[in-house]
């Protein structure tokens, strides 16, 4: 089962927030489509100077969980390939970093959305993108706190080369500088994420930057029960850190756009 909003592939369905399925949306970053300065119809996001978190004014980026099309069912795949393409403005300027969006799941729908903004839970996960300073690229992650001994394996993560860190508190940055967003150019990303069977660390992370693996994660625990799940997209982009130096220093923009699912695995 699949879904895209890539024109150049088969079958593709409109880039619209019904084919989204939005959920959870901040209201005050409505959803909003334009053209990209190639002309190419996108999701805009619209970070305003002095932007970052989520919490403090002004706001600015996207922020809601989408589960994709009905007829897709993510909570019945082991392994699921997300894919899309972000072009950010000519000139871009990264300052300290900003999030960008990846796949999330958890032990329900409404727990799965429990695993970001510092807070970690043993019963969801998400895998989302960072840009850091000068386009630099990672994997940025919650998953079950290696803290616990039943999910110690997931320290693994910590010691991706060429850089990974680790806190207790908020994320984990994977494989930092594996690869670097380009300004004025569309970049093509996609993540793998497969579950791990139950009591046992074979999960699995995987980024492709422009259809070449560049960050591979094995031995993981996503899961410690038959109900976690793959949910769907955490669809969030912002400045940010959590602290004032992370702020987008001008107004600026960023454009999301093919975006492609597909369930490569049956649980």
């Amino acid at each position: 089962m699949s879904w895209t909003t890539a024109p150049v592939l088969q079958n593709t369905l409109p880039l619209t927030s019904s084919t989204l399925n939005p959920t959870h949306l901040l209201s005050t970053l409505p959803i909003t489509f334009a053209s990209a300065p190639d002309g190419k119809f996108a999701l805009k996001a619209h970070y305003p100077k002095g932007s970052y978190t989520l919490t403090r004014e002004p706001k600015g980026g996207i922020s809601f969980y989408a589960s994709g099309p009905v007829n897709v069912d993510l909570s019945v795949a082991k392994e699921v390939t997300f894919g899309y393409s972000v072009y950010f403005d000519e000139g871009f300027e990264w300052q300290k970093g900003g999030k960008l969006p990846g796949l999330y799941g958890g032990d329900s729908p409404t727990e799965s959305v429990d695993c970001s903004g510092g807070s970690r839970s043993s019963r969801c996960f998400s895998v989302r993108l960072m840009w850091r300073a000068e386009g630099t690229g990672e994997l940025y992650t919650y998953l079950p706190p290696y803290t616990e001994p039943q999910f110690s394996a997931n320290q693994v993560q910590c010691g991706i080369p060429p850089f990974s860190t680790c806190n207790p508190t908020y994320g984990a940055s994977v494989g930092r500088g594996a690869f670097f967003f380009q300004s004025g150019q569309w970049n093509v990303v996609s993540q793998r994420v497969r579950l791990n069977d139950v009591g046992v660390a074979n999960g699995e992370l995987e980024l492709y930057v422009a259809g070449q693996s560049v960050i591979k994660v094995m031995g993981l625990i996503l899961r410690d029960s038959e109900e976690g799940r793959i949910r769907g997209i955490q669809m969030q982009t912002f400045f940010g850190g959590s602290e004032e130096d992370f702020a987008s220093p001008k107004d600026q923009d960023a454009y999301f756009a093919d975006f492609t699912m597909a369930i490569t695995e049956m649980l």
